[in-house]
């Protein structure tokens, strides 16, 4: 009987998947831009819907504007240089708010937001002594927590610390720092049924602002408030408010262009107890005897032209209250300001590929087939082999198989004859053979992979330290873990390459005329190529380094760091030297390396410190080639000075290290100390055995 299976994951053919909906939800989300503090929502107004967990959104907004309001007929201004006061002004503004809205993560039904804004403006008015006012990184810290309470309804709140940066100062003002709180309710008519593109939101807030206090030091000193230039200009208040804020949207063109309107009214609350005296305030009023409520108006669109998550925002906020009418506890309102920005918002996480649901239509009458059951085992051994990829050949319709951890794989397939290509990581590639008869049964099939051998290749380029060009025809030795040595020669380019090389770290060795010593070590990895470059140092013109009678000497001084064993890194090239000499003058078979200081700090202190200078040297050379036998290392701390340690030259030169020649060919060796006198020369040395030596 003919029907229809479903042969890939995941999709019914009547609609979306519940992981599409929620990606839908998240590109969505995506849509929600910054208000200029970084919470969601309209230009000032917040929503009580925000983005997905863990998804960031970014936002920078310019305001500009230029305008006479603050000196009038009926509200003058103090002349700053004396005179005739100032009845008409002209006040420029300009600044920026940077933004950065995040939402941490699913608390219950809702989401938890962080967010936080840095504001910087400046103002310029002639009626202003000084002309210039700036404010640079007031800023703002906030928490918001929303949640949906219906299908159209949303309700939320936040909290939000205010950092006021103080005058004539950089730096934050503590006496000013503020706060708000605020609850936050939006209806989201998108939500509908019949989906009406339209979002209205509206907040409460209440301002804890202590802005005022940023000005008690200034008007301490003048004996008087400042100006209304001065207090527009420098942002503050001196009484708390509460602002009402209502806002609404229209989603335009697949939500990618989105016109707005909203309005703020402020109502103020003297939490502080400011004493405004009209007599002695100017022209200003006081809150006491005037009814004046700031508040403005704000058109403007945010527009989505390209990626989603980046926006645009152009918007022109009006004032209707507050704006000529002037008291002494208020920031006065200007007349309008006009907005530009663009925001971008980002999403963490990737949505998984889609899968879609392909429907093949059952055969109508069976095929028969037979089963093929493989084992994959190592040749000539029966550990099986798991993990191994088994491929139909010429069957290119017949999907790849793998092995069992028992090594064994199986299919049902109709007869005939098939070859299994066969791969496993570390045994060479193979096939085998199957003959699938009619009948009905099941065939064994026995494949046998070759096992790769288990070592590794080292690549090397030899170059020149100092110009970088390589060195060819060059000996590279090579010493594995179990001491064995390999050997090959670099070729025209530098390079050489070492096969076959035991795992573990092993150690290259280049001796090459006219360079120092290179001994480096190489960690060689199973069936892999290990690179190394090896830069050769050209021997310097003049040797630091000398085989003189029973003793190996330096012209330069090893140095350390202060009151310790550690090597200092310019050193590096004098032990280089030494290591070289070692190497190649075999006759000096043992050589005990002596640490020294001078009769600084207690002896024991000494004792100890000369003996771990000393080992540190001979653990750096045997680091670098040179055997460990041939060296022996011991501290004497203060005991064998050069000089007496009088002056700060002779402490000095007391702080060493030697490298006495205990055993050497053809040589009556010194003690051990090396202080007693030794034979002048040796009649003989042994050099390297190798090549040019």
């Amino acid at each position: 009987m003919a029907g229809a299976v479903p042969v890939d994951s995941a999709q019914t053919p009547s609609g979306e998947t519940d992981s599409d909906a929620e990606w839908i939800q998240r590109e969505r989300a995506l849509g929600e831009p910054t208000t200029l503090v970084g919470a969601t929502g309209l230009l000032k107004t917040q929503h009580a819907e925000t983005g997905a967990p863990g998804q960031f959104r970014l936002g920078f907004v310019g305001e500009w504007f230029s305008a006479s309001f603050l000196c009038t007929s009926s509200f003058p201004c103090p002349n700053p240089n004396g005179g005739t006061a100032i009845t008409s002004d002209t006040l420029d503004h300009s600044g920026g708010t940077l933004s950065l809205g995040v939402s941490l993560a699913k608390l219950g039904a809702g989401t938890l937001d962080v967010y936080g804004a840095i504001t910087a403006y400046a103002n310029s008015d002639g009626a202003s002594k000084p002309a210039l006012l700036q404010v640079l990184g007031d800023t703002t810290l906030g928490l918001k927590y929303v949640a949906p309470v219906g299908k159209v309804l949303h309700l939320g709140a936040f909290s939000e610390l205010w950092l006021i940066n103080g005058t004539g100062a950089v730096g934050l003002d503590g006496s000013g720092t503020s706060a708000k709180f605020g609850g936050i309710a939006t209806a989201d008519l998108r939500e509908l049924d019949s989906q009406v593109p339209l979002r209205f939101s509206a907040n409460v807030v209440y301002s804890l602002d202590n802005t005022g206090d940023v000005l008690a030091a200034t008007e301490a000193a003048r004996g008087a408030p400042v100006s209304r230039v001065e207090r527009y200009g420098l942002g503050v208040n001196r009484v708390d408010h509460i602002d009402f804020y209502a806002g609404g949207e229209v989603f335009l063109a697949n939500e990618m262009v989105r016109p707005f309107v909203e309005t703020r009214i402020v109502a103020y609350y003297n939490r502080q107890g400011y004493v405004c005296v009209p007599q002695v305030s100017g022209s200003d009023h006081c809150v006491a005897n005037d009814s004046v409520v700031p508040a403005t108006l704000t058109l403007g669109g945010r527009f989505f032209p390209w990626h989603k998550g980046f926006s645009l925002l152009a918007a022109l906020d009006i004032g209707i209250g507050g704006t000529n009418d002037f008291v002494e506890e208020l920031q006065p309102i200007p007349p309008w300001t006009l907005y530009l920005g663009a925001g971008w918002a980002v999403d963490t996480s990737d949505r998984p590929p889609v899968v879609h649901t392909k429907f093949v239509e059952k055969a109508t009458e069976k095929t028969a087939r037979a089963r093929v059951v493989g084992f994959v085992h190592e040749k000539d051994k029966t550990e099986p082999i798991p993990d191994a990829v088994v491929s139909y050949r010429d069957h290119a319709d017949m999907s790849p198989l793998a092995t069992a951890p028992d090594g064994k794989f199986g299919d049902d397939v109709p007869a005939g004859q098939y070859t299994f290509d066969i791969k496993a990581d570390g045994f060479k590639a193979t096939s085998c053979d199957a003959s699938v008869p009619p009948e009905l049964g099941t065939v064994a099939v026995d494949c046998a992979l070759e096992a790769l051998p288990r070592v590794g290749t080292v690549i090397a380029h030899v170059h020149d330290a100092l110009t970088g060009q390589p060195i060819p025809s060059l000996q590279i030795t090579l010493t594995d873990p179990q001491r064995k040595e390999l050997r090959v020669t670099s070729d025209p380019g530098g390079n050489a390459t070492i096969a076959g090389v035991a795992p573990g770290t092993s150690e290259l060795t280049v001796i090459a005329n006219g360079y120092l010593v290179l001994v480096t070590p190489v960690d060689v990895k199973v069936r892999q190529d290990s690179q190394v470059d090896l830069l050769l140092r050209p021997k310097p013109q003049h040797s630091n380094v000398e085989v003189r009678g029973h003793e190996v000497t330096i012209k330069q001084q090893i140095q350390f760091a202060l009151d310790s064993a550690v090597i200092l890194p310019e050193s590096f090239g004098l032990l280089t030297e030494i290591a070289d000499t070692m190497i190649r003058d075999l006759a000096t078979q043992r050589v005990e390396v002596q640490g020294h200081t001078d009769n600084s700090g207690s002896p024991d202190h000494n004792k100890t410190l000369s003996e771990q200078r000393a080992e540190a040297v001979r653990l750096w050379l045997v680091q670098h080639g040179v055997v460990a036998d041939r060296l022996v290392s011991r501290g004497y701390g203060q005991e064998k000075p050069l000089v007496p340690n009088t002056t700060t030259g002779n402490r000095s030169r007391n702080r060493r290290v030697q490298f006495i020649i205990l055993d050497a060919d053809s040589a009556t060796p010194g003690p051990a100390g090396g202080d007693a006198a030794g034979p002048k020369g040796h009649t003989e040395r042994k050099k390297s055995p190798l090549p040019g030596f």
